[in-house]
């Protein structure tokens, strides 16, 4: 079509994405000379009738929004062509390279990159979502995303839905499998949905897999064999995509807010329990570490977690300390209380890629067992099991 004149205004210079009964065009406005983007939508007779609704959808969102990462809405017309028929949608082009064009070049970004493009686009996703009604993007990938003038723009709102309760098409699956949540297998979208979307893209990004090959740890994407990641970044993904929509983040402002520390602390189950008067256990943390030192007769044990690792050692009194039992922070997985029972102690286990267990050298009470789970579990930001 390279040339062909449409709407009596646009010359076509290529084609830059194609479809089944769908064409993507870069054009030349001929009355601005400014690039436009045309997005066609054949009307052949085996069209779905919801490929109609969701562009003439993609249409009337494009022109109720602005904002400067998003493109503009310029047009819509009806073309008529040799053998069919077409809608076509002219939208503002930005010149620039998607996420994927970035991957498929053997790009892995780093931590700092990728916050700061999540960053960008919790911020458009804060705008979409506080449009009324809400509007979800729903098909949030790296190829929806493209880097220009070192800004993040988000592109292609074919699959676009409103929050509008009346809505024909609710039961349509739209989406990319790997980026969409569950509930969008359903024909669900929520402003969630989206942030599931985008935590799976920017695991993408820094693992330069598509999230349909990583591994695992039962229905949720494992980030522990991320390299280089944070335990705090490493949280904040896990929230983004909680496979149940009652756990994930609930709004783009939220996750925005806690991209730097993880999750909120009362996003996580842990009892809410106070210090027990008289203890003699001593708990010192702040957002880089904690430490736990347990005093006995003998010497002390110590427990101490950072942003590398968790360790736990012994000292007795006059000798070394024995050699600690360690393992990288990443590998934590749950903490789990269990009260004293059939003559045997309470306990206080925190699982890694071993155990980790308190309360039985030296013996510790109920009491500072549980309060000890709740600051631990809290801490880290895991449920108290």
């Amino acid at each position: 079509m390279s040339g062909q004149i449409l709407g009596d205004r646009y010359e076509v210079e290529k084609q830059i994405g194609k479809q089944t009964g769908r064409w993507t065009l870069l054009a030349r406005d001929l009355q601005t000379q400014e690039r436009v983007v045309i997005k066609l939508l054949f009307l052949a007779d085996q069209l779905d009738s919801d490929d109609i609704k969701l562009f003439e959808r993609e249409v009337e969102v494009l022109k109720a929004l602005s904002h400067p990462l998003i493109p503009r809405y310029l047009g819509f017309f009806e073309q008529a062509l040799p053998n069919d028929c077409a809608l076509a949608l002219i939208q503002t082009y930005v010149e620039g390279k998607s996420l994927e064009q970035c991957l498929q070049q053997g790009r892995i970004f780093t931590e700092a990159e990728t916050k700061q493009l999540a960053k960008a686009l919790l911020n458009i996703l804060i705008y979409l979502h506080g449009q009324q009604p809400p509007v979800i993007h729903r098909d949030i990938k790296p190829s929806n995303i493209l880097l220009a003038n070192r800004q993040a723009y988000l592109v292609d709102f074919g699959s676009v839905k409103t929050l509008t309760g009346n809505d024909n098409t609710g039961f349509t699956v739209v989406g990319t499998y790997g980026y969409m949540p569950p509930e969008q297998f359903s024909g669900r979208a929520v402003p969630a949905s989206d942030l599931f979307s985008l935590g799976a893209t920017l695991i993408a990004l820094m693992t330069g897999t598509h999230p349909s090959s990583l591994p695992r740890r039962g229905a949720k994407l494992d980030t522990s064999r991320i390299a280089n990641l944070s335990p705090e970044f490493a949280d904040w993904l896990n929230w983004m995509i909680d496979p149940n929509l009652e756990k994930r983040a609930k709004s783009a402002q939220a996750a925005l807010a806690a991209i730097d520390q993880g999750r909120p602390a009362e996003s996580t189950t842990a009892m809410a329990v106070s210090k027990p008067a008289n203890t003699k256990v001593s708990l010192n943390r702040d957002e880089r570490s904690l430490e736990v030192i347990f005093p006995s007769t003998w010497g002390q044990t110590r427990l101490s977690i950072d942003r590398q690792q968790i360790s736990l050692s012994t000292r007795r009194l006059g000798f070394a300390a024995s050699r600690p039992q360690t393992s990288p922070r990443h590998a934590i997985r749950r903490v789990e209380y269990r009260p004293a029972a059939a003559g045997e102690p309470g306990q206080l286990t925190i699982w890694a890629d071993q155990k980790y267990e308190l309360g039985t050298n030296p013996a510790l009470t109920e009491e500072e067992l549980r309060w000890l789970g709740a600051e631990i579990s809290s801490w880290l930001r895991l449920p108290l099991s």
